[in-house]
């Protein structure tokens, strides 16, 4: 993905993910094709994210690959445990009917504890994390997170 409004100043490749970080404050993840995510994928990512984002905390842009899935348990990370510290917001971009099954389950039964949105468009998820108020992502993210660490 291009745009002149921002640029990479990390990127790292796994073979399951591409993880760019963005100057804009936004960390995107590029999940490959046909993937059963589990908790050694996400354990994977949560390192990479530790090492592109030096420590600092950033917004997510999730666009799922096709006819990828993901564990019950690596839903829960990403909304209530470890995985939360490591995010302001998610914006998951999927791409099919199924994956909007599971989106709207994840919201209603994981209840994310961070601003979490899905989306058919990237150009819509960027918009919308763009739109966020980052001093009050932060400081929130800093209460709901200390329990965590």
């Amino acid at each position: 993905m291009e745009n002149s409004s921002y640029e990479i100043i990390d990127k790292m490749e796994l073979p399951h993910t591409k993880v760019e970080l963005r100057s804009d404050h936004i960390i995107q993840f590029f999940y490959g094709d046909n993937i059963q995510y589990s908790m050694k994928e996400a354990q994977e990512l949560e390192d990479v994210v530790i090492k592109i984002s030096k420590g600092s905390v950033y917004m997510s842009l999730r666009i799922a690959g096709k006819y990828s899935d993901i564990d019950m348990d690596v839903m829960t990370y990403l909304s209530k445990g470890r995985g939360t510290l490591f995010t302001l917001a998610d914006a998951f971009v999927i791409s099919s009917f199924s994956q909007k099954i599971l989106g709207n389950f994840y919201l209603r039964i994981n209840k994310p504890v961070q601003p979490t949105k899905f989306f058919n468009d990237i150009k819509e998820a960027e918009g919308w994390l763009k739109s966020l108020n980052m001093q009050e992502l932060q400081q929130t993210h800093k209460i709901k997170t200390q329990h965590l660490v």
